[in-house]
């Protein structure tokens, strides 16, 4: 997604600013339809900034990975013949909610992973502050791209996500600029996904809350987040994948401070018992779910009804 491209494209110049005759290779396994289009509009306006993205690390030299936005070596797509080799050093930088006692190997234990930032572009700019290492106006547009998407503009953020916004912007950097850059236009295929994601949703009650399940083919994060804005309180919406299912789930920001829901907690332990890729946000969070294990639905849901129970018990 746009937090994690321009945290790497943003940390690989703060590398090649502090260090010399450093060689960095920027590799994505894949690159999100909305990062393409926020990239298109970065590139049209910076038609000299190089971006230089390696599309294999097969035959790479490597001595050490940084792995950002993710905090576990098997969320990421890499050669076997560096994950099986102990001389490469991993350092991971990221923001999402990972249980200290379940980072995988010695090596993983060189990070930076810290859940109550709610962007791995806000942890960046921190190294650039750290080391009074200035920011040139392309990386700054990327920073705040990447900070805005991964907060929700702000939904999912604190006063520390505003106030580093705020010192991103110059006089030269426009806030309504960059929003004309995120913005694109909804494929029609998104646009379906939602309408019938909607119209199959199945209604529970929890107390006064109101969760949203349903199920769609694809774009299920899009849909979850169009769940809330629509009156959910707490939106599952799972799809069904030729090898796996993919969940996502949304919690409004008001039932997660008022009940001390964390959707990120509770899919990454559901990942550690089932041995599957699951984490996020208190509000925001999914999970890959092998096909033979079935989607899961029953249990997440006994999850999130148990923490609202017992915030309820506690009145």
């Amino acid at each position: 997604d746009l937090d994690g491209f321009s945290s790497v494209i943003a940390l690989e110049f703060f590398l090649n600013q502090y260090f010399e005759n450093l060689k960095a290779n920027l590799y994505f396994y894949g690159i999100s339809n909305s990062t393409n289009s926020f990239i298109d509009n970065f590139v049209n306006k910076f038609p000299d900034f190089n971006l230089d993205l390696v599309d294999s690390v097969e035959n790479l030299e490597i001595d050490a990975i940084i792995v950002l936005d993710a905090n576990k070596l098997h969320q990421i797509t890499l050669p076997d013949k560096f994950k099986n080799n102990n001389d490469i050093s991993y350092f991971f930088i990221d923001h999402h909610y990972i249980e200290e006692n379940q980072l995988e190997n010695s090596f993983s234990q060189q990070k930076i992973v810290l859940d109550h930032y709610s962007s791995t572009a806000e942890l960046v700019y921190n190294i650039f502050k750290d080391y009074n290492i200035s920011i040139p106006e392309p990386i700054r547009y990327l920073l705040i791209g990447g900070i805005l998407t991964d907060s929700g503009y702000f939904k999912y953020g604190n006063n520390n996500t505003i106030r580093t916004v705020g010192e991103l912007l110059t006089d030269n950097i426009h806030y309504q600029d960059i929003l004309l850059m995120l913005s694109s236009e909804i494929d029609v295929s998104e646009k379906i996904a939602k309408i019938k994601g909607v119209q199959r949703t199945e209604l529970i009650k929890e107390g006064n809350w109101l969760i949203g399940v349903s199920h769609v083919s694809s774009f299920e994060g899009s849909v979850a987040n169009t769940m809330t804005r629509i009156g959910f309180d707490i939106a599952i919406v799972i799809s069904d994948q030729d090898t796996e299912y993919r969940l996502s789930l949304r919690a409004r920001k008001k039932v997660c401070l008022l009940t001390g829901l964390h959707l990120g907690k509770i899919l990454e332990d559901i990942s550690v018992i089932y041995d599957v890729n699951g984490g996020g946000h208190d509000g925001a969070a999914g999970i890959s779910i092998k096909k033979e294990l079935g989607d899961l639905r029953e249990i997440i849901l006994e999850r999130i009804k148990d923490v609202l129970a017992n915030n309820e018990n506690k009145k």
